[in-house]
């Protein structure tokens, strides 16, 4: 049983549920979210959606193990939003020739 638990708590699928979770607890915290709520259900697809993505681009870069769960959680953490600023970052910096 206890091995059952470890292995679950070992899963990227984890790191991501933790990652939308730390997002989720900082907007309750600045007063714009209740923690129950639809909210909290409006946060299963970006756990999905994080694990996904942050899966592929582990395996783009060669990452596995911790390396590839760190990377899960970040990306889950940032979200599609957070992600989009990132982006945008990168592109405006290749646009002025940095």
């Amino acid at each position: 049983m206890t091995a059952g638990i470890w292995a679950v708590l070992d899963s990227a699928l984890f790191a991501a549920g933790l990652g939308r979770m730390i997002w989720h607890v900082r907007l309750c915290q600045k007063g714009e979210r209740r923690f129950f709520g639809l909210e909290l259900l409006a946060e299963v697809p970006g756990v999905l959606v994080g694990f996904i993505a942050g899966m592929a681009i582990a395996a783009y870069l060669g990452l596995d193990g911790r390396a590839a769960q760190g990377l899960v959680l970040i990306v889950s953490y940032l979200g599609p939003d957070g992600f989009q600023a990132l982006l945008d970052k990168y592109l405006s910096g290749r646009r002025k020739g940095e």
